[in-house]
């Protein structure tokens, strides 16, 4: 029997698979972040510190005028069918000069798939944020980023 050629219908399979696990990775990450928290929990360790870190980090990243605008131009342009979200795209934190940062990004969550729009490092405490350039490797400072890229223009051209 000759070899049988890859079929377009496998990668189209694994594209919406992979669509459909980001869209829910995405969900998940929501759904935490909105659940009402326990007024009687157990005391905290110093596990349960990390998950409050990391809100911080999410936190200062939404509050960033270019995220804001972003997610309302998702909003508009998309008619409410997709969705601004951050979501931490590694468990491993990165370390920057000292410091364990998180590793987040800015996605346009749709019904089939989540699009990266691009990718931070975030201190716990939120105070410093830098931005991930995945094509040179480099982290250069929000005023880099937006003095090189103008990240505001965006939703002015999509």
């Amino acid at each position: 029997m000759p070899p049988r050629a890859s079929s377009s219908k496998t990668t189209i399979i694994a594209g919406i698979l992979a669509g459909l696990l980001a869209a829910g990775l995405v969900a998940f990450y929501l759904h935490q972040q909105s659940a009402p928290h326990e007024g009687n929990a157990p005391a905290a360790s110093s596990n349960a510190a990390a998950p409050e870190q990391n809100a911080h980090a999410v936190d200062a990243l939404l509050a960033l005028p270019e995220i804001k605008a972003w997610s309302a131009h998702i909003e508009k342009a998309s008619g409410g069918r997709a969705h601004g979200a951050v979501m931490e795209t590694s468990p491993e934190t990165r370390l920057v000069d000292g410091v364990a940062s998180y590793q987040l990004s800015f996605f346009e969550s749709t019904p089939d798939a989540a699009h990266r729009w691009e990718s931070f490092v975030v201190t716990p405490d939120g105070k410093r944020i830098l931005v991930d350039d995945i094509v040179s490797g480099d982290l250069i400072s929000l005023e880099q980023w937006r003095k090189d890229n103008a990240p505001m223009q965006r939703v002015a051209t999509q």
